[in-house]
C-alpha cells in the first residue's frame, strides 16, 4: 500500500482516501487494498476507486457522487499479473484519474516486492492458526509435520483424478493447508470398481 501510495503522489495523483485490511477467517484472512478519488480530482461527475486483493489482482469501480453509489465494477484488464508494479499502477491510475477510460497497456512484470508481500501474507495466517511462521523454519524452530517445504514455497500436492474421491481430494487439501480432518466416513473408494467411470 506504502509503494503504491508513494507511486500515486509522485504523479501527483494521491487519493482522498486509502484503507488497507484483511478479510475474516471465512473469507481466507487475505489482504486487501482500497484507494478512492472523490469527484474533484476526476473531474468528472463521479469519483473513482481500485481495489486490489492478494488473489484476485487489481479492480476498478467507479462511483456517483456518493462512495455508495458504484456504477460499475470490474477487473483491471491492463495487469496481467496479482502484484504489478507500483509505477505500472500508478500509470494507469493516473489515467483513470484523469480521463475515466482504462488505457490500452498490457503490464506482465511481477513488482520485485511481491515475494515479500507474500510471505508476510503467509506468516500472518500461520500466526493466526497457532504456526510458526515459515520464515522461521531452519532457526531452531521445529519443522511441522506435513508436505510444506522448508524453503517456505508452499505445499506440493498430487490428487489422482481417477482413484481419488472428491472427498478424499478436498481432506487432502485441508489438511496440507493445516485443517487436518478424518477421510469422511462411507468414502466409496474402498467398494469402486474398476469399471465405475470417473466422478465429472
Amino acid at each position: 500500500m506504502r509503494a503504491v501510495d508513494d507511486a500515486l503522489a509522485a504523479r501527483g495523483i494521491p487519493p482522498g482516501s486509502v484503507r488497507a485490511s484483511y478479510t475474516n477467517r471465512d473469507q481466507g484472512l487475505t489482504s486487501y487494498m482500497w484507494l478512492t478519488w472523490d469527484v474533484s480530482p476526476t473531474g468528472g461527475s463521479g469519483g473513482l476507486r481500485l481495489h486490489w486483493t492478494e488473489r484476485q489482482g487489481w479492480y476498478y469501480s467507479l462511483i456517483g457522487m456518493s462512495p455508495q453509489d458504484v456504477l460499475l465494477y470490474t477487473v483491471l484488464l491492463p495487469f496481467r499479473t496479482f502484484f504489478p508494479t507500483p509505477q505500472n499502477v500508478a500509470e494507469v491510475a493516473e489515467q483513470l484519474v484523469r480521463t475515466m477510460r482504462v488505457p490500452d497497456v498490457e503490464f506482465r512484470t511481477e513488482w520485485d516486492g511481491a515475494g515479500g508481500v507474500r510471505a508476510a501474507a503467509r506468516d500472518f495466517r500461520r500466526a493466526v492458526f497457532g504456526r510458526a511462521p515459515a520464515s522461521r523454519q531452519g532457526e531452531g524452530v521445529e519443522p511441522e509435520t506435513g508436505t510444506e517445504t522448508g524453503d517456505g514455497k508452499g505445499v506440493q500436492l498430487t490428487i489422482d483424478t481417477r482413484a481419488d474421491t472428491f472427498e478424499r481430494a478436498i481432506a487432502a487439501v485441508r489438511a496440507a493447508y493445516g485443517h487436518n480432518i478424518p477421510a469422511p466416513v462411507g468414502d466409496r473408494s474402498e467398494s469402486a470398481t474398476s469399471a465405475s467411470p470417473p466422478a465429472p
